[in-house]
């Protein structure tokens, strides 16, 4: 296979796989949103060579901004626009992947729509993004107003998603909201990645985070806890020691 780019860290791809992979890919049909230059179609594709003997375009699809640049020739690469309409009928999809997209993404909203339009009833739809509720990104952010991997963007480019990179940095709670405010049935939160400096830097401030939480969750349940309740499967992954401590944030949504 010639060799592919990836946009996005190893680590997060074999997540994703490792969650494709634990079921039978011969009879799914997956698209791989944002697709890049392919590095994670080409994976889903050899495997589905390898294993079950079958052409990958027979399961897989690809799209992004830049077909052009996209390299695995094995499935074809739509093209889709920066208002993020996916080039897709409804409920076509079992499996809908964007690794490392979200950030790049003027209307986040509008994504997660179009991801949960392209899903059948039943299916998943898993996005990543970088986890700015790692507890290195909390810290930079509190001395610099930037998280990991975000920092100040060109101001007059007219190009944001390829010049820029990460315009839209968002954190778990707010992207598992989307994901039930379009239709999802379900939400799961998956991690990749460990850093090490954030295992270290959680150790030392968890007797800190953790009471200080604690009185946040207390204070919402008296003010409002029907509120709390209704929240509270989202609000108990806030601070756990998976979230403090992972490079990557992987949403997994069941429609």
């Amino acid at each position: 296979m010639e060799e592919i780019r990836s946009y996005s860290h190893r680590t997060t791809n074999q997540k994703i796989f490792r969650l494709l992979a634990s079921g039978d890919l011969a009879r799914q049909k997956i698209v791989d949103v944002g697709a890049g230059e392919g590095y994670f179609t080409g994976i889903l594709g050899e495997y589905l060579k390898e294993t079950y003997a079958i052409r990958p375009a027979d399961v897989l699809r690809a799209c992004d901004l830049y077909p052009e640049h996209f390299k695995y020739r094995e499935v074809p690469c739509d093209r889709i626009d920066l208002a993020m309409n996916l080039p897709y009928e409804d409920n076509i999809f079992d499996s809908v992947c964007s690794i490392e997209v979200i950030e790049h993404i003027e209307d986040q909203f509008r994504l997660i729509r179009e991801l949960y339009r392209i899903a059948r009833p039943g299916g998943k739809v898993i996005v990543t993004t970088p986890n700015i509720m790692n507890v290195n990104s909390r810290i930079r952010f509190m001395h610099s107003g930037f998280g990991l991997l975000y920092n100040p963007l060109p101001l007059r480019t007219k190009d944001p998603v390829r010049l820029s990179g990460h315009i839209h940095p968002i954190g778990f709670y707010y992207l598992a909201y989307m994901f039930y405010r379009c239709g999802f049935r379900e939400v799961r939160v998956h991690f990749d990645k460990r850093k090490r400096s954030g295992v270290l830097w959680a150790l030392f401030l968890y007797g800190i985070i953790l009471p200080a939480h604690w009185s946040f969750l207390w204070h919402m349940k008296q003010k409002n806890r029907s509120l709390f309740e209704e929240n509270r499967p989202l609000l108990e992954q806030i601070n756990r020691f998976d979230m403090l401590t992972s490079r990557s944030l992987i949403v997994e949504g069941v429609k």
